[in-house]
């Protein structure tokens, strides 16, 4: 979905972005908007990985394996490479005085304070999207096409990107105003700041589905009857009438599989890609549409929402604890006034860059908790078998080259979502256990559901 958020937005509400964008994604991993890799052909004996991609049958292939392997080494180096990567963007931009210029070029353009800040927010856009471009084009495009997993040419994923950057433009403006004004008129400006994280949050939470996703992607009501039917059946046994169930036409941009759950009130939604409907068998959907109707119905993206908000808080207090301190020693350096000057934006977002890349395993592992959850949810609602479900896991392992089993560090410090092959003995285990839902009139009770 929406992986090219402005940097503003990604970085300042880092903890958000989950709840903003989907609270849930099916898979493990989420590619990555930038990133680095060869620009050789890659090859796996004689097959192409390219064709190796597209004509798999599942189960895997050797050929198939050795893609996972190459891929998944790649994602996990990149990880820790795209950290340092935007620390030292971030660093030059700050070390060579330009966010201090883009002030100066502002302020030539209107004294006024609003244009003046769109016009250096703008300035800094362009710069952040320039110098971050050729990484995107490697990691997001190329490496992706090597793979066999983009089905976009040049131009359409250029113009994704540039769509993505004015999307961002407008949220990212939208906070800039907020924070830049609590600064300069209260003196516990981030107390005040992480109260209002929480209706700004919910209103893009909301909006997301049916004025931005529709940007970039085209969703429908499922068309395949059975499915649909099955769908719509799952839904109301669990008590959800008349359930928003979309098919995104995903295929667009890539062939990985997917599915997720967003929105709040009146836009909440349950979301399958096209190609996740193409290559599952019903059941393995079942299973799919139960996990997503968990987290609508545990409420999972208002606990995602409340510890990111306390995340928020946090590193409000301590940006400014930390940061008007190493603005003034640098004061000439970087061209920068005070922490109120609007030029301050890139310390922002390093000081964010570095607070979100450490508290990452704590918003990470509450969302494991919430995937176990709604896996063990879906087993009990679908009532599918578990081998039925870990081979959904599997497929998802195989189609989208994600890891099963990542080193123990990887998985705590960069998954959202429990590795797939323990999510395929969890729900193994919990299917033995027998511990089956008692529904009246196909309406489930699942008050007293013990998770």
């Amino acid at each position: 979905m929406m992986r090219h958020f402005c940097p503003l937005l990604i970085l300042l509400f880092l903890t958000i972005t989950p709840a903003v964008i989907a609270i849930d994604s099916v898979t493990t991993e989420i590619a990555d908007s930038i990133g680095i890799g060869s620009s050789d052909s890659i090859a796996v004996g004689a097959v192409s990985v390219e064709e190796s991609v597209r004509t798999f049958q599942y189960p895997m292939s050797e050929e198939r394996k050795a893609l996972l392997i190459s891929y998944s080494k790649f994602v996990s180096r990149w990880r820790f490479l795209s950290f340092f990567i935007q620390v030292a963007i971030f660093l030059i931009l700050l070390y060579l005085g330009l966010s201090g210029l883009f002030r100066r070029w502002a302020e030539k353009i209107s004294r006024k304070k609003i244009p003046m800040y769109f016009f250096y927010f703008l300035f800094l856009t362009i710069f952040l999207f320039l110098i971050n471009l050729p990484f995107g084009y490697y990691r997001g495009f190329l490496i992706e096409h090597q793979y066999g997993f983009s089905n976009q040419s040049f131009g359409e994923w250029f113009g994704e990107s540039l769509k993505n950057e004015a999307v961002g433009l407008i949220f990212g403006f939208a906070i800039i105003l907020i924070l830049y004004w609590l600064i300069n008129r209260f003196r516990k400006w981030w107390l005040l700041f992480g109260l209002g994280a929480i209706p700004f949050a919910a209103f893009v939470i909301i909006i997301y589905p049916v004025v931005v996703a529709p940007l970039f992607n085209k969703f429908e009501p499922i068309r395949n009857q059975e499915v649909a039917s099955a769908m719509r059946d799952l839904a109301e046994k669990a008590g959800i009438n008349n359930p928003d169930i979309y098919e995104v036409d995903a295929s667009k941009q890539s062939s990985k599989v997917n599915a997720y759950f967003t929105g709040m009130f009146g836009t909440k939604r349950i979301v399958l890609y096209d190609t996740t409907i193409r290559n599952f068998s019903v059941n393995e959907l079942k299973f799919i549409m139960g996990h997503e109707i968990g987290h609508y119905l545990l409420n999972h993206i208002w606990y995602g929402l409340l510890t990111a908000v306390i995340l928020i808080f946090f590193a409000g207090f301590l940006a400014d604890k930390i940061l008007p301190s190493f603005i003034r020693r640098n004061e000439n350096r970087f061209g920068i006034r005070n922490l109120g000057d609007i030029a301050s934006l890139p310390v922002f977002l390093l000081f964010i860059t570095v607070f979100g890349f450490i508290t990452q395993p704590i918003n990470n592992g509450v969302s494991r908790y919430f995937e176990y959850q709604s896996d063990e949810y879906g087993l009990k609602l679908s009532g599918v078998s578990g081998e039925e479900a870990a081979i959904a896991f599997d497929k998802l392992s195989v189609f989208n080259l994600s890891d099963p089993e990542p080193s123990a560090l990887t998985e705590f410090w960069f998954y959202d979502h429990p590795a797939l092959k323990k999510r395929m003995e969890n729900v193994k285990d919990f299917y033995k256990k027998q511990l089956a839902i008692k529904c009246t009139d196909k309406v489930c009770d699942f008050k007293n559901t013990e998770f």
